[in-house]
């Protein structure tokens, strides 16, 4: 399993994302979508002599949603995200609930890195809103 597959997973299990599409790389044009986007960064935090590695896996949780001059509207799109950001900072204080990855790598935390905030907006009443994330793993080495 690939990093953004054990992500995409793990995200499922936040109870507004459990039913909706969640897409890799890429966000439909309808409102109330989500897509879980790979963003560049630094991939190793650590490097030891055996081989083993400390790494990181920088990703954007993105949504489409109604926007506009209502005040109201706005409000709930950034509550939305400071709950989704409760609920990781939650999932970090119990490893069982982390990304489960590929075997020889495992989840230390998931740490969210800015607040949500509209990254995009449109003149349709549509905006792209958008929170960075950086998961951090263990990775065994391959040396004996």
């Amino acid at each position: 399993m690939t990093n953004i597959e054990a992500v995409r997973a793990w995200l499922r299990t936040y109870p507004p994302l459990a039913d909706g599409r969640i897409g890799v790389d890429f966000l439909p044009a309808d409102a109330q979508t989500y897509s879980v986007d790979s963003v560049p960064g630094p991939e190793t935090v650590t490097r030891y002599l055996d081989g083993s590695a400390i790494r990181q896996f920088d990703f954007v949780l993105a949504s489409r949603v109604f926007y506009g001059d209502q005040i109201a509207q706005n409000t709930d799109n950034l509550d939305w995200y400071e709950a989704f950001s409760g609920w990781v900072r939650d999932q970090n204080r119990r490893p069982k609930h982390l990304p489960q990855l590929a075997e020889g790598r495992t989840a230390r935390a998931v740490e969210v890195t800015t607040s949500g905030y509209p990254f995009q907006v449109s003149d349709d009443g549509r905006a792209r809103y958008q929170i960075q994330l950086k998961l951090t793993y263990y990775e065994r080495g391959n040396r004996s």
